[in-house]
């Protein structure tokens, strides 16, 4: 047990403590290797404290997925224009990726059900508007004007992690991602060559 955790626990706020330590644990190795058990066992309470404030471990992960959208919007609410969002949204997608995993696999009923999961999105929907839509018309037509650098923007993250493109530093990445989105210069490197340029149907 950390001493932070110890403190924590002690001032009895177990729930804060124990996001605290999932979000660490998460960052580290992913959500696959945390459970309910261990983390009670490295705060020193019994397993069943924990279910005082998290129905299971999927519950915990949808609060973690919350504090992660809060953060983003919190990062995001900082940038001047569409560069700096996309820049700043694909850091952060890069720098926490187990963080972010959790964020995006968080199913549209779970938005919809959890207040804590929906007022983060919500957080980070309302700074995006306002960076990226400031004088859109209707809220289709901001809701759209966002959809476009976020679909642009979590493909390229999805397809860079999956190494599909040319392995590239994250930072290269960022910067052809700019090039992509039509928001700075063509990056200063040997480009991505086609796959194939032959144009022949489907078998």
């Amino acid at each position: 047990m950390t001493k932070k955790a110890r403190e924590n626990y002690h001032h009895g706020d177990l729930r804060q403590t124990v996001l605290d330590l999932a979000r660490k644990r998460i960052d580290e190795d992913g959500a696959d290797t945390i459970s309910m058990r261990s983390l009670a066992k490295e705060i020193g309470v019994a397993h069943r404290a924990i279910y005082n404030h998290f129905a299971d471990k999927d519950s915990l992960l949808s609060a973690v997925a919350a504090v992660g959208y809060h953060e983003l919007a919190s990062l995001l609410h900082k940038t001047k224009d569409a560069s700096d969002f996309v820049r700043t949204y694909a850091t952060f997608a890069l720098d926490h990726r187990n963080l972010y995993t959790i964020m995006m696999n968080r199913s549209y009923a779970q938005f919809e059900n959890i207040p804590t999961l929906r007022a983060g999105a919500d957080a980070m929907i309302a700074t995006s508007i306002a960076v990226l839509a400031p004088e859109q018309g209707s809220d289709d037509d901001k809701r759209r004007a966002v959809m476009r650098y976020w679909m642009l923007v979590h493909g390229g993250i999805g397809l860079h992690s999956a190494s599909v493109l040319k392995t590239r530093p994250d930072e290269d990445f960022i910067r052809e991602l700019l090039a992509v989105a039509g928001l700075g210069p063509e990056p200063d490197e040997a480009p991505q060559p086609l796959w194939s340029t032959r144009k022949e149907p489907p078998q």
